[in-house]
């Protein structure tokens, strides 16, 4: 009778996430796998398409130390400067790498641009079951009969694919699989939610100006607007309406219609809005695991924490998961340790915290525009433009580099 393949850990989800962390064990001596339900090149994989991610620089230094900066870099923009506004009042904070001593503060990619460097380096690092799911998982104990009084040396994990069903053992079982992470709820693991009412438009448009490395967070009582600078020339746009709105921006309104919408909102900064790509909807709600970790499996990115798009955060605190996840491991004889992977749920709470409460306050303090607090914020925003320490400590928590910070993270 076959033996089940064996592996240390078993990735649920190829996307962003599951793949950086297949990357970062590659040189661990740690058998992995990863069971990705959606091919990379199909209209289906949202970790691959056309949306840009703005990276902290925590994230440049996680993948210079994989070795796929260059090819990254290669097709993503530097952010050299951010202007921070509140629609219909005076003030804003400006932000410059070379005042702080930085060669930017941050960089914006291509979903497309990081999967083509990730997608190869997933599988020359790890077997990868593709197009295959999850259908369950199973403690696995020493000896037979399943007693629970024996000792938990892994799980069971049975998937499907093309050739029918399969049971994988591992020693560590790792949820990557998105916000609506069905294997995280077949774990047992709750969440909390919070829905703030709101789809956000993502699209590219072509503007009169050339960018030249400019982000704009504009803070409006719809919602905060994010415009990133892209290759090209161009500008990647983040623009979170109430829903309903956000639907007829998305789908119903001429490009016209929609660039007279964003220019109203955004201003002349750019000069004219001249054209607009396609439009993609995402609905914006906050989901929290309740555990970052249980019997033998840990949660990561989207499935552990999805956050509001606010300030970029969200792939830049779960690379940071992903790093504290490879550091833990690497001292660890047994990966699925119950006291090793306590600890490392611990070591990212306060970093999680820390951005969560970044983002939701963010959202929380822009979007009433009840006077007092109007002209709280505005003077809030010109204090951190004049004084340069109060800048430094939003920028620390904007680049990922509050608290404690993993070593593949790091210089």
């Amino acid at each position: 009778m076959a033996t089940d393949p064996h592996y240390d850990l078993v990735i649920a989800g190829g996307g962003l996430v599951g793949a950086s962390l297949a990357v970062a064990l590659r040189d661990s001596g740690l058998s992995v796998a990863v069971v990705e339900p959606v091919p990379a090149q199909s209209d289906q994989q949202p970790s691959f398409d056309e949306r840009h991610t703005a990276l902290a620089p925590t994230s440049r230094r996680f993948f210079t130390h994989l070795g796929l900066w260059p090819a990254i870099e290669a097709g993503a923009e530097p952010i050299r400067r951010i202007h921070v506004s509140d629609r219909g009042h005076g003030g804003f904070t400006r932000l410059s790498a070379e005042s702080e001593g930085l060669p930017a503060l941050g960089h914006v990619a291509p979903n497309r641009v990081l999967g083509q460097a990730l997608r190869p380096a997933m599988q020359a690092a790890a077997t990868v079951y593709c197009p295959a799911r999850i259908i369950d998982s199973h403690l696995q104990y020493a000896g037979d009969g399943g007693d629970e009084a024996a000792r938990l040396v892994g799980r069971k994990v049975r998937i499907a694919d093309d050739q029918g069903e399969h049971t994988l053992t591992t020693r560590l079982l790792v949820v990557a699989d998105g916000m609506r992470s069905a294997t995280r709820s077949a774990l047992g693991i709750d969440t909390r939610e919070r829905d703030y009412g709101q789809s956000a438009i993502i699209a590219n448009v072509r503007a009169e100006r050339a960018h030249n490395g400019m982000a704009y967070e504009r803070f409006t009582p719809e919602g905060p607007l994010a415009v990133l600078p892209a290759a090209d020339g161009a500008v990647s746009i983040v623009w979170p309406l109430p829903t309903e709105a956000a639907e007829w921006m998305a789908q119903e309104a001429s490009d016209q219609a929609f660039l007279a919408r964003l220019q109203s909102t955004f201003g002349w900064r750019l000069g004219r809005l001249e054209a607009v790509g396609t439009r993609a909807l995402y609905p914006l709600t906050a989901v929290t695991a309740t555990e970052f970790a249980t019997d033998r499996a840990v949660v990561l990115g989207n499935a552990a924490h999805a956050l509001h798009p606010v300030g970029g955060q969200g792939l830049n605190l779960a690379l940071r998961d992903v790093a504290a996840l490879v550091e833990a491991l690497g001292g660890a004889e047994d990966p699925g340790d119950a006291d090793v992977l306590a600890a490392y749920a611990r070591s990212r709470e306060g970093d999680y915290r820390r951005t969560y409460a970044f983002t939701d306050g963010l959202v929380r303090l822009f979007s009433n525009d009840w006077p007092p607090l109007a002209a709280f914020r505005n003077i809030g925003l010109t204090a951190l433009d004049l004084i340069p320490p109060a800048r430094r400590l939003l920028l620390k928590q904007g680049t990922g580099a509050a608290g404690d910070v993993p070593p593949l993270c790091q210089d």
